[in-house]
C-alpha cells in the first residue's frame, strides 16, 4: 500500500511546486536583482516568500520549508505549531548558520534557532536562501553544513491594509493583521507593521501554544543613493512543555500521551497533571541599517543591532531532594516542590558589508561584523509541599555567560570568457567564558565553569563553468570549523573539541521550461559533535565529538511547465550515506566498570539515508488552485551504535492545499485555502532518542487548516 501510494504521489506529486515556483521568480526577478549568492558556485535553493505564504496558516518556519532539497522536520507538538525545527542534510540548526537581513539568528550559546520566539516570521519574509554545504560566508556562525539566509519584506510604496484569519484542528486559531502607510515626506518615507496571534492546542496532549508577535518597518529614502532601515521585530511564546517524547509501550497504547508535568503519590502513580509546565520566553529585535551608493558601483550596508530576550521554564519536581536545591537546612528530606529556570540575555553588535560587483570582470565583496552576547541563567524554587516557602527571589544556581565574536571576510568573483573563478576567505575570533556568580554554585546543575578562544580561518574557492545562461556546471570546496555549544562544555565529562569540515561540491544548473539541478557533495568531518541519542532535562541532545566522520550524497531536484500557467510538475531526491568511520562509546559492565567500546563504522544518529519531495499544481479552472505535495524521509538509528530496537521508520506524508482566489471589486486580493496535512492519515515519528530505550516523538494524523485573507 506505502509502495502504491509513493509511486503514485511520485506521478502526480511532480506537478505542483513548478508552476508555482516559476511564476512567482518570474515576478520578483521584475522586482529586484537576482542575489548573487545565487549565481556563485555553490550549492543553493531561493525560497521565496510567497511560496511561504501560500501554505502560512499558522504552522512554523520548518513546515513551511518542508518540500526543500535535503530538509527535513520535526515538530515536539506533533502540528507544527510551537517547537519545530528542521535538518539540511541531516544536520541540524545547531549546524546550520541561520541570518535576518545579514544579521545572526542562531543563539550564541545554544547556536541553535528557537522559531516559535518567532511566531508567524513567513509573514514578514521576502525570501528564503538555502545553502547546502560551507557555501559562502556571511555574517553569524561559520556554517558548518548549510546556512538559511532570509531577507525580509521592505515596506510597501502605496498604502495597504491585509488581514488572514485560519482555524484548524487542535484548536488552531491564527489572526494577522497588517498595513503599510505608503510613501510619506515627500515620499521618503514608509512604514509598514504586522500583528500575529496564534493559539493551538497541539496533536500531543496539553502540547498547546499561545504565541503573539508585532513587526514594524520603516525606510527612509534621503536620497536615491542614501537610505535607512529600522525594524523592530518582536515575539513572545508560552508553551506546555512537550520535549519529553514517549517509550515504545506508550507509543503502542496512547501515541498522543505527554509526560511532562506528572504528579504523582508516594507509590509513583500518575495522580495529575502541573498546569504550568510551561516554557516561557520573548525575544525584541531591533535592526538599524545605512544603505549607502558610493557611485562607481560601490555600494555598502551598516547595521546595528540588538535583541533583548528573556524568560523561563517551570516545572514540577516529584520528591525533589532539597540538598539538590541548596535547601539541606530545611532537613535532608525530598519533597514535591516547583521551579523556574531562567534565561536573560543581550545580543548586540555591527554588520558592515561593502560590495562592487562591475569592478572591470570582478566582482568583490568585503565584510566585517563584530557582536557580544551576555547571558545569565539562574534557578528559583517557587513553591513546596508540606512548605510555607516564600523567598521566591532565591536562586539555587546562578551563573553568567560572556561570548564574544569578530568576523571578516572578503569575496571575489572573476569572469573569463566561459568561467567565472571564485575565492573567499573567512576569519573569526570567538572568545567564550561561562562561570559562576557569587553564591551561585551548584553542582547538581550539571553547569561546568569554562572559558575558551578560537582563531578560525575559512578559505573557500569554486568554479562556474556556464555553457550559456541557461546551463551552468559548478564546483566548489571549502572549510569550516566550529565552536562548541555550552551544553557540549555541561554534559560531558571531557572538553569538547573544535568541529573541522571539508566540504566538496560538484553540480549542474538547468533553468528554463524544464529547470533542474544536481550536484554531488562530500563532507568530510573531523571531531563533529553528533547527538547520543541521551537528552539533557529541558529536551537538548547531548552530543559527544565522533573522531572523523563523513556526509556524501547526491541531490537532485526538478521542475517542469507541462502545460505552463496550468500544470507544473516538481520533485527532489537526496541519496547520502552519513557514517562515523570508527564509532567510539564508554561502556559499562555489570559490575559498574567503563570502557571504550569500538563499533566500527556505523551511521550517525537521525540521518536519512533519502529525503525527498515531490508534487503536482494544477489550475483546473480560473481563480483555482490545487496542490499535491508529498514528502518521504528515510529511516533513521536513534543511536550511533544502531541498536536494532532504536530505530525511526521511515515515512511518506502527502498534504493537499486548494486555493480559491475570486475577482472582487475593490477589493486588491480575496482568498480562500483549504490545507489537509497528511492526507492518508499516517502514523508516524520524525524524531527520537535513546535512553533506556528507544523514545520516540509522534506527529499529528490527518488534520485540516483553513483560512481566509484579504487585502485592500
Amino acid at each position: 500500500m506505502k509502495r502504491s501510494i509513493f509511486l503514485l504521489s511520485m506521478f502526480g506529486a511532480s506537478i505542483l511546486y513548478a508552476q508555482e515556483k516559476d511564476s512567482i521568480q518570474k515576478e520578483e526577478i521584475n522586482l529586484q536583482e537576482v542575489s548573487i549568492t545565487e549565481k556563485l558556485p555553490i550549492t543553493v535553493e531561493k525560497v521565496t516568500g510567497k511560496i511561504l505564504q501560500k501554505k502560512n496558516l499558522g504552522q512554523d518556519v520548518p513546515t513551511l520549508l518542508n518540500s526543500a532539497t535535503s530538509v527535513s522536520i520535526t515538530s515536539d507538538t506533533g502540528s507544527g505549531i510551537g517547537y519545530s525545527s528542521l535538518k539540511i542534510r541531516g544536520l541540524n540548526e545547531q549546524s546550520i548558520n541561520v541570518t535576518l537581513n545579514g544579521v545572526p539568528l542562531n543563539n550564541a550559546e545554544s547556536q541553535g534557532v528557537f522559531w516559535v520566539n518567532m511566531p508567524d516570521l513567513a509573514s514578514s519574509t521576502n525570501s528564503m536562501l538555502i545553502q547546502r554545504g560551507v557555501g559562502t560566508s556571511s555574517n553569524g556562525m561559520a556554517s558548518f553544513g548549510a546556512s538559511v539566509n532570509i531577507a525580509s519584506q521592505d515596506p510597501s510604496t502605496i498604502p495597504f491594509a491585509e488581514a488572514n484569519v485560519s482555524f484548524g484542528n487542535f484548536k488552531t486559531q491564527k489572526y494577522t493583521v497588517q498595513a503599510g502607510m505608503g510613501k510619506i515626506l515627500d515620499d521618503k518615507l514608509s512604514v509598514d507593521a504586522r500583528f500575529s496571534k496564534i493559539d493551538s492546542d497541539g496533536y500531543i496532549h496539553r502540547s498547546w501554544a499561545d504565541l503573539i508577535s508585532y513587526d514594524v518597518t520603516a525606510l527612509y529614502e534621503l536620497s536615491d543613493k542614501t537610505k535607512f532601515r529600522f525594524q523592530n521585530m518582536f515575539g513572545k511564546e508560552q508553551t506546555y512543555q512537550a520535549w519529553n517524547g514517549i517509550n515504545q509501550k506508550t507509543l503502542d497504547t496512547n501515541r498522543r500521551y505527554n509526560p511532562s508535568g506528572e504528579i504523582k503519590n508516594d507509590d509513583g502513580e500518575v495522580i495529575g497533571f502541573y498546569k504550568n509546565q510551561t516554557d516561557n520566553y520573548q525575544q525584541n529585535h531591533y535592526f538599524l541599517s545605512w544603505l549607502q551608493d558610493f557611485g562607481n558601483n560601490w555600494k555598502s550596508n551598516f547595521t546595528l543591532h540588538y535583541t533583548k530576550g528573556k524568560g523561563y521554564y517551570e516545572s514540577y519536581k516529584n520528591k525533589a531532594s532539597l540538598k539538590d536545591y541548596k535547601l539541606e537546612s530545611l532537613g535532608d528530606k525530598r519533597t514535591d516542590l516547583v521551579k523556574q529556570e531562567w534565561l536573560e540575555n543581550d545580543f548586540y553588535g555591527f554588520n558592515l558589508e561593502v560590495e562592487n560587483q562591475k569592478l572591470n570582470d570582478f566582482s568583490v565583496f568585503f565584510g566585517l561584523s563584530a557582536n557580544e552576547y551576555d547571558g545569565d541563567h539562574y534557578g528559583n524554587v517557587i513553591w513546596m509541599k508540606e512548605y510555607n516557602w516564600t523567598n521566591k527571589s532565591y536562586k539555587y544556581y546562578n551563573n553568567r555567560s560572556l561570548k564574544k565574536q569578530i568576523a571578516a571576510y572578503a569575496k571575489v568573483l572573476y569572469k573569463l570568457n566561459k568561467f567565472e573563478l571564485f575565492g573567499d576567505l573567512q576569519y573569526r575570533y570567538v572568545d567564550y567564558d561561562a562561570k559562576y556568580l557569587p553564591n551561585g554554585e551548584n553542582i547538581k546543575e550539571d553547569f561546568r565553569p569554562f572559558s575558551d578562544t578560537f582563531n578560525f580561518v575559512n578559505p573557500k574557492a569554486g568554479v562556474n563553468f556556464k555553457i550559456n545562461p541557461t546551463n551552468i556546471f559548478y564546483a566548489s570546496y571549502g572549510i569550516s570549523h566550529r565552536e562548541p555549544l555550552r551544553v557540549d562544555y555541561e554534559n560531558n565529562g571531557l572538553k569538547p573539541k573544535e568541529e573541522f569540515l571539508q566540504d566538496y561540491e560538484l553540480g549542474y544548473k538547468k533553468s528554463g521550461r524544464f529547470s533542474m539541478s544536481a550536484n554531488l557533495y562530500y563532507m568530510d568531518y573531523r571531531n563533529q559533535l553528533v547527538p547520543t541519542g541521551r537528552l539533557n532535562d529541558v529536551g537538548t541532545p547531548i552530543r559527544e565529538n565522533s573522531g572523523s566522520s563523513y556526509r556524501s550524497g547526491v541531490e537532485f531536484d526538478a521542475n517542469y511547465k507541462i502545460i505552463p500557467n496550468r500544470l507544473n510538475v516538481f520533485g527532489n531526491i537526496t541519496f547520502s550515506q552519513n557514517k562515523h568511520k570508527n564509532y567510539q562509546e564508554e561502556v559499562w559492565d555489570e559490575a559498574g566498570n567503563s570502557s571504550i567500546k569500538s563499533f566500527g563504522k556505523t551511521k550517525i544518529a537521525l540521518s536519512p539515508d533519502v529525503i525527498s519531495a515531490f508534487g503536482f499544481e494544477v489550475f483546473p479552472i480560473k481563480n483555482v488552485l490545487i496542490n499535491l505535495t508529498n514528502k518521504y524521509v528515510g529511516e533513521q538509528y536513534l543511536s550511533n551504535t544502531e541498536p536494532a530496537d532504536g530505530k525511526l521508520s521511515s515515512y511518506l506524508v502527502s498534504d493537499v492545499l486548494i486555493q480559491y482566489k475570486p475577482t472582487v471589486k475593490g477589493i486588491k486580493n480575496l482568498q480562500f485555502s483549504f490545507l489537509i496535512n497528511n492526507l492518508f492519515d499516517v502514523e508516524y515519528e520524525s524524531n527520537g532518542f535513546y535512553y533506556e530505550g528507544a523514545n520516540y516523538y509522534p506527529q499529528a494524523g490527518l488534520n485540516i487548516l483553513g483560512g481566509v485573507g484579504i487585502r485592500f
